[in-house]
């Protein structure tokens, strides 16, 4: 892709410019002059992006040349540079002078192909008068940069015109019959099958109500993987309802899904499923020789169990249940145009002026939920004014013109979505299709990738991160429903993303003819062409880089910068050489090395690494001096206790933004030779995880002031003290007691100081008295409250009658004025998970401002004020393992919001009645 190629090498440029960390020699002139050109490029980039579709193909080539221009200089520059540093470092190489005199030749040639390309971008860009609106001005960012997490359209059930249907399946599935029952749902890519099926999973009669004992997803990929379906069924069983006690076992059998061979995976699934009545969907079945294999894992007992399937293949529907399947239609126009309204406006109110046209745009979309509201999207992105919709219209008319069948329509329609991203956003999608079919992308690590792959550019308006604005594209790819943003039930975070097939399919594509990512999932799949020019390799089943052939083809892609292992985790050690010298994205946590792999360490533009190790890491990690991200996995999870699998030579890697890994220490600060004039050791780090709360002395916190997240552990109660005062930036702060004991002594609780600007905290095991949460509630700014496992210790929490002293006063000192109430103004999310109290005496005016509600294996709680009804925001309350009297509550309370319609939801799960 032409625009992530460009700014991938202005910022190479820039790090010439104005960074002293290559010791290498270079034509500063030339380099400066290609600077210019290319920031030329990038702008021109950024004013064509919004052509009309009339002029797509001219467009398309010109990005074409940009892009392999782009590409060459930057392999030029970053193997001069490679050689420099590497030469430099080894004592048996000299320093090849004619080498830098062939890297000024080749580095003249590209100047003067820029050049000219520089000035044909100019002119296609002043003609395209209002391109430059789209992105240089960054409106699509900028005018949501305070959008929270919360404000995220979460994966949504809504069904329009398919009312019926839901309740013809209702009816199968809720039939009296006690024999299993198999319900397939046919239809077109696109129509709707998966969030018909997705609507009825989360119907309140199936969760909340006792049809169902149990309830399982699964989703069938068309490369299908007959064991990932087993792991996918065992983690995602849960109980429903009142009864049973499966909802931890299955967790635990999902965790351990891989290390059990397939035959054992099918008899524990048979096994957790028989004697109960269980509702399973699985979605997207391709072939029936899949199902056969899958079918026979669920029990035929008489207890009325009920499997929804889904599927475009007809022939599989009738071989599933040869009297009953559900075909879906394409929506009427009516619905369509209602579905289009509701996708394009924010409250799905259309202006008068516009519902001409957007029917006539509704009705181009042939029924189709899945390309109405990638349209919708489109439009929503767009001004309220006649002009802009009728310019999607004319895209859409000008796409369809030699769409001579139904699949090209459909096809040229995704293109489209395509074609109107901001430009930024194009590598964030194309990025999408690195990743297995129907995967679960967690947000976390694809937030880091973007970031580390250097095609995201700073708002020049706000002083937002690269994080952050990795964040904001993330979130308008969801408003223009081109992905699904999935929320965790009990804190509301957003921890993964998931793409529809469909979509993937165009994203891997776009990504083939762009060379912009290479995915390899087939043992016998052939490059394509100029593969040595590809960017990206993703590799989906990690066996197959263990294939001395496949091995041997897929290295001859040597420019590229991104490898990444997206499979399962891989048990066996990665037998072969790294041969891509030009890396920046590492990405082989799901590999096992049992030796470090030293050939790591000589990609020096390596920005994210991360891997399963078992050892220490060895001194010569610091030579990657561009690292941002490092990620260790231990496996099996071995805890250190009073030591560090980091060498200290971390403390010299400036660049580090984000440090992941098992439970262990920091090396010492004490030996390391600091610079006199680096006050700030890991300026840039912003994530900090898993290290052992006595390493976070004074003088380690002075050198990662900027941190934003920190986790910390200790391995049992003792009193640690941490400064996190110094931590001016610290948004979120984890602290945990890996074995917690009821009632610690004074003597053992932790010494904390928390920043103002916490917005996160989660304690575990501290056994801290209720009054001290006086100094919790200071925190004006906290949104999530997490306390597990002792963190507070006492029979009652009585937020109104806060005690101020370490002690209980006499009774004779009891006045009015006695009691203390505190107030968490701005909480929204609180969990209380096995905590020994057995009162807690909130009312409404503690928490204004919360909406989730988790109480978790409390098993002495019975009291709780029904007060909390009075909470307006409240939108959730979870209980699990539970008392009966917390239960009548919860359901007091449900009853309560229903009949004020409020949006409210109580979830019960394994309590006992």
């Amino acid at each position: 892709m032409a625009y992530a190629a460009v700014v991938s090498l202005r910022q190479i440029l820039e790090q010439l410019l104005h960074s002293d960390r290559f010791p290498v020699r270079y034509p500063k002139p030339q380099i400066e002059f290609v600077h210019g050109k290319v920031d030329s490029l990038q702008s021109s980039l950024e004013r064509i992006s919004g052509v009309s579709q009339r002029r797509r193909g001219e467009v398309d080539d010109l990005e074409n040349k940009i892009r392999d221009a782009a590409y060459e200089a930057q392999d030029i520059i970053e193997s001069f540079i490679s050689g420099q540093i590497l030469s430099s470092e080894s004592e048996e190489i000299p320093e090849d002078q004619s080498s830098a005199s062939g890297y000024s030749e080749d580095l003249q040639k590209i100047i003067s192909i820029i050049d000219s390309i520089a000035e044909t971008a100019t002119k296609v860009a002043d003609s395209n008068g209002h391109g430059k609106k789209d992105f240089r001005k960054l409106d699509f960012l900028s005018e949501n940069a305070s959008a929270t997490e919360s404000s995220y359209i979460t994966e949504t059930t809504m069904i329009v015109g398919q009312e019926e249907a839901l309740k013809k399946l209702k009816a199968q599935l809720f039939s009296e019959t006690r024999e299993r029952k198999v319900v397939p749902v046919t239809g077109l890519p696109g129509i709707g099958k998966t969030t018909l099926a997705r609507r009825i999973y989360d119907d309140p009669d199936i969760k909340n109500k006792g049809q169902f004992q149990l309830r399982a997803w699964v989703t069938v990929a068309e490369a299908y993987d007959y064991r990932d379906i087993l792991v996918q069924l065992l983690s995602s069983i849960e109980t429903v309802g009142q009864k049973g006690d499966a909802s931890d076992s299955m967790g635990k059998m999902g965790d351990k899904a891989s290390q059990e061979s397939d035959i054992m995976l099918g008899v524990n699934l048979h096994r957790c499923l028989i004697n109960n009545k269980y509702l399973i969907v699985i979605d997207d079945m391709w072939e029936k020789e899949v199902w056969n294999q899958v079918i026979d894992r669920f029990p035929k007992d008489k207890s009325g169990s009920r499997i929804l399937l889904t599927t475009r293949n007809e022939a599989v529907a009738r071989h599933a249940n040869s009297s009953f399947h559900h075909v879906m239609e394409p929506l009427k126009d009516k619905d369509s145009w209602t579905l289009l309204c509701n996708r394009a406006i924010k409250d799905g109110s259309c202006p008068p002026h516009l519902e001409k046209i957007g029917f006539e745009i509704a009705k181009q979309c042939d029924g189709l939920p899945l390309l109405i509201t990638l349209v919708g999207g489109i439009l929503s992105q767009k001004g309220k004014a006649v002009e802009d919709w009728e310019s999607v219209k004319a895209d859409i008319h000008a796409a369809l013109q030699n769409a001579e069948t139904d699949e090209k329509r459909f096809s040229e329609i995704l293109s489209l979505s395509y074609n109107h991203l901001p430009i930024i956003l194009k590598g964030c999608f194309l990025y999408m299709g690195a990743f297995p079919e129907d995967s679960e992308i967690l947000v976390s690590k694809l937030i880091k990738l973007w970031v580390a792959e250097g095609f995201l550019t700073p708002l020049s308006s706000t002083s937002q991160s690269l994080e952050q604005v990795a964040r904001q594209c993330l979130k308008t790819l969801n408003d223009r429903n081109l992905i699904s943003i999935r929320n965790n039930i009990s804190d509301s975070e957003i921890k993964t993303c998931r793409i529809h097939d469909s979509l993937r399919a165009l994203a891997v594509q776009k990504s083939g003819k762009e060379k912009f990512f290479y995915t390899r999932n087939r043992y016998v799949q052939e490059l394509p062409e100029s593969s040595d020019r590809l960017r990206r390799l993703s590799v989906h089943k990690n066996v197959l880089m263990c294939l001395q052939d496949v091995y041997n083809s897929t290295k001859s892609i040597k420019f590229a910068r991104t490898l990444l292992y997206a499979g399962p985790h891989h048990h066996h050690p990665f037998p072969f050489r790294l041969t891509f010298g030009l890396l920046r994205v590492l990405d082989a946590y799901t590999m096992y090395f049992i030796e470090f792999p030293n050939e790591v360490v000589t990609l020096i533009h390596l920005r994210y690494l991360s891997f399963t190790y078992n050892r220490k890491i060895p001194p010569s990690l610091s030579k990657l001096r561009n690292l941002q991200i490092l990620i260790v996995r231990r496996h099996p999870k071995i805890i250190l206790l009073h030591a560090s699998i980091l060498p200290v030579e971390i403390w010299n890697m400036p660049q580090l933004r984000h440090l992941l890994f098992t439970e262990s220490n920091l090396p010492d600060l004490s030996g390391l030779q600091v610079d006199a004039n680096n006050s700030l050791l890991l300026e840039n780090l912003q994530s900090l995880s898993n290290v052992h709360a006595a390493c976070c002395t004074h003088k380690v916190l002075q050198n990662i002031r900027n941190l934003r997240k920190l986790g910390t552990w200790v391995e049992k109660p003792r009193a640690v003290h941490l400064h996190l005062g110094q931590l001016e930036n610290l948004e979120a702060f984890k602290f945990t007691v890996l074995n917690p004991i009821p009632n610690p002594g004074k003597d053992s609780l932790p010494k904390l100081v928390f920043p103002e600007k916490l917005k996160k905290l989660s304690l575990s095991g501290s056994g801290f008295h209720w009054e001290d949460m006086e100094i919790i509630a200071e925190l004006q700014n906290l949104q999530v409250l997490k306390l597990r496992e002792f963190a507070f210790q006492g029979p009652t929490w009585d937020p109104n009658n806060q005690l101020t002293s370490d002690e209980a006063p006499s009774d004779d000192s009891i006045s009015e004025e006695t009691p203390n109430r505190i107030v968490f103004p701005k909480l929204k999310f609180l969990l209380l998970e096995s905590l020994h109290v057995q009162e807690w005496l909130a009312d409404d005016s503690n928490f204004p401002k919360l909406e989730r509600l988790i109480i978790r294996h409390c098993y002495k709680l019975e009291c709780i004020l029904p007060e909390i009804a009075d909470i307006g925001t409240l939108k959730l309350i979870q209980l699990v393992d539970c008392r009966p009297s917390l239960v009548r509550w919860a359901k007091d309370i449900e009853d309560e919001k229903k009949d004020m319609k409020t949006d409210f939801e109580v979830l019960i799960h394994s309590s006992w009645a």
